[in-house]
C-alpha cells in the first residue's frame, strides 16, 4: 500500500509539472507573440508618383494641395490661400508614403483619448489607384512624454502606435511652415517686370520682345544699364522673409504698412512646367523696433494680406536711385564707329581741338598732327577715354533749359551720322546735358572736366607729350 501511494504521488506531480509547463510555455509564448505583434511594422507602402491630393486638417486650419501635372509641383487649393513651399509638401507626401511605426502601444484601443486622439491632426492621401472617394487617412495624437516619438492610428485599425518625431512634425505642420519663405521664388530670367514706388517717385523696368530690361518710368533720354538691372533681380528672387507674423491685419497702422513709403510690384512665371504667371505686390513698412542697431522691417503681401519681417539689407539690395539704374556716360559711343571729334569748351575751360581717328590703321591725329611713338598714342588713348567715358553727375527731369550751350563736343561717324553733346551752364559750376539739340534730363558738373585724368587734365598731358 505504501509503494502506490508513492506511485500516485509521483503520477500527480507529473501531471502537475506538465499543466505547469503548458501553461508556462503557453504564457511564453502569448508574450513572444504580443511582442512580435508591437514591433515596427510599415503602415503604409504608396507609390509618391501616384499621389493625387493630400489634405491635412489641424488646429490652425483646413489645408488641401493638389498635385498638378501640366506645372509639375503641388497646389495649395482650399479657401485659405498664401504662397505655398511645395517642397514642404512633397516632403509630407515622401514621409506619409513610406511610413512606418517605430512600435505598438495598445491593442484594440477601446479609449485612445489619453493619447490625444480627441481632436487629432488629420491626413488624407489620395491616389490614382483609390480614386477621390477612398483615401489613406492617418490620425495623430500627442506627443509622447519624452518628446521622441507621436502616437498615431490608422484607418480601419483600433491599436495605437508611435511614429518617429521628425515625420509626426511634418504631419503636425504649421501654417507658417506651408509658406513660401521666399519674397518671389522664381528664377531671375523669369522676372518681366518690376516696379518701385518711393514716396513721389517711381521706377518701373519691363522685358522687351527680346528680353531685354527697358526703363518705362521715368521717361529719361539715356540708356538702361541693363547689368544694373540684372543684378536688382537676381537679388530679388533670392531675397527670404525672416518671419511671417499676421494673416489678414486689423491694423496695418502698427507695422508702418497703412502708408508704406515703398511699395513693389514684380511679374514673372513660376520655374514650372507650365510657366504658370505670378504676380506680387509687396508694402515695406517700418522697422521692427527703435533701436540704432535694429537690421529687421516690416512687410506686407498685399494679394494673400500676410505681414512679415525681413532684413533691412535685403531691402537695400533690390532697389536703387534712377542714376544707379542708368548708363553713367553722357554718350556711348564705339571707337571703331567714330571717325572724329570736335571738342570746344568755349568760355570755360581752354580747350579747342580736333581728335581724328582710323581706328582701323591705328592712326590718330590732334589738330591735323599724327601721333607717333608708343607712349604718346598710350596718352592719346587716354584722351579718347575721358571724352567718350565723361559721366553725367545728376538728374533733374523737370528742368527747362534756356540758351546755347556753352561748351560742345561733336562726334562724326564713319557712317556719315553724327551727335552733339551740348552743356548749358545754369549755376557757376553745373550744367544741363543736351543731346543733338534735346534735353537729356541729365547735369555735368565742371569737375567732371576737370579732375583727375580727366578730359582737360589729359589734353594737356597730351599736348605736352606731343611737343
Amino acid at each position: 500500500m505504501k509503494q502506490l501511494r508513492w506511485v500516485i504521488i509521483l503520477a500527480v506531480a507529473a501531471v502537475l509539472l506538465t499543466v505547469t509547463f503548458l501553461f508556462v510555455n503557453r504564457n511564453a509564448e502569448e508574450k513572444e507573440k504580443q511582442a512580435k505583434a508591437g514591433e515596427s511594422k510599415q503602415l503604409f507602402s504608396i507609390n509618391v508618383d501616384d499621389v493625387t491630393r493630400i489634405v491635412i486638417d489641424n488646429e490652425e486650419g483646413h489645408f488641401a494641395f493638389d498635385w498638378s501635372n501640366t506645372a509639375g509641383t503641388w497646389e495649395l487649393v482650399s479657401a485659405d490661400q498664401f504662397n505655398l513651399n511645395p517642397y514642404a509638401v512633397q516632403a509630407i507626401c515622401n514621409a506619409f508614403c513610406s511610413l512606418w511605426s517605430e512600435k505598438t502601444i495598445a491593442f484594440d484601443c477601446k479609449d485612445p483619448s489619453p493619447y490625444g486622439f480627441e481632436n487629432p491632426v488629420k491626413v488624407q492621401v489620395y491616389t490614382t489607384q483609390t480614386g477621390s472617394e477612398n483615401p489613406y487617412l492617418l490620425y495623430v495624437g500627442d506627443n509622447t512624454p519624452t518628446y521622441d516619438s507621436y502616437y498615431a492610428m490608422v484607418d480601419g485599425s483600433d491599436d495605437v502606435y508611435t511614429i518617429d518625431y521628425s515625420s509626426g512634425s511634418m504631419f503636425c505642420v504649421a501654417k507658417n511652415t506651408l509658406k513660401n519663405l521666399y519674397l518671389f521664388d522664381t528664377l531671375s530670367a523669369s522676372v518681366n517686370y518690376y516696379r518701385w514706388e518711393e514716396n513721389d517717385s517711381v521706377i518701373e523696368l519691363k522685358r522687351d520682345s527680346s528680353a531685354l530690361w527697358q526703363l518705362v518710368t521715368p521717361t529719361v533720354d539715356q540708356d538702361l544699364d541693363r547689368s544694373s538691372a540684372d543684378a536688382i533681380i537676381s537679388s530679388l528672387v533670392r531675397v527670404t522673409v525672416t518671419a511671417y507674423l499676421q494673416d489678414e491685419p486689423d491694423n496695418l497702422a502698427m507695422y508702418g504698412l497703412d502708408e508704406p513709403q515703398m511699395k513693389l510690384l514684380v511679374r514673372g512665371t513660376a520655374p514650372d512646367a507650365a510657366n504658370t504667371p505670378m504676380n506680387e505686390e509687396i508694402w515695406f513698412g517700418k522697422k521692427v523696433s527703435d533701436k540704432p542697431d535694429e537690421t529687421e522691417m516690416y512687410g506686407y503681401f498685399v494679394n494673400s494680406k500676410q505681414v512679415f519681417k525681413l532684413l533691412c539689407a535685403d531691402v537695400a539690395a533690390i532697389h536703387q536711385t534712377l542714376m544707379d539704374y542708368l548708363d553713367p556716360y553722357c554718350i556711348s559711343v564705339s571707337v571703331s564707329e567714330v571717325k572724329s571729334i570736335d571738342i570746344d569748351l568755349g568760355d570755360v575751360l581752354d580747350v579747342k581741338t580736333r581728335l581724328e581717328i582710323d581706328y582701323s590703321n591705328n592712326i590718330y591725329s590732334l589738330d591735323g598732327k599724327e601721333i607717333t611713338g608708343e607712349e604718346t598714342l598710350n596718352i592719346c588713348q587716354n584722351f579718347y577715354r575721358s571724352v567718350t567715358q565723361l559721366r553725367f553727375s545728376d538728374i533733374d527731369l523737370n528742368a527747362k533749359p534756356e540758351g546755347d550751350p556753352a561748351m560742345t563736343i561733336t562726334y562724326q561717324f564713319n557712317d556719315g551720322t553724327s551727335a552733339v553733346l551740348g552743356f548749358v551752364q545754369f549755376a557757376d559750376n553745373n550744367f544741363y546735358l543736351m543731346r543733338n539739340g534735346k534735353y537729356t534730363g541729365l547735369t555735368v558738373r565742371l569737375n567732371r572736366f576737370t579732375s583727375v585724368n580727366s578730359l582737360a587734365k589729359n589734353y594737356e598731358t597730351l599736348v605736352q607729350a606731343m611737343k
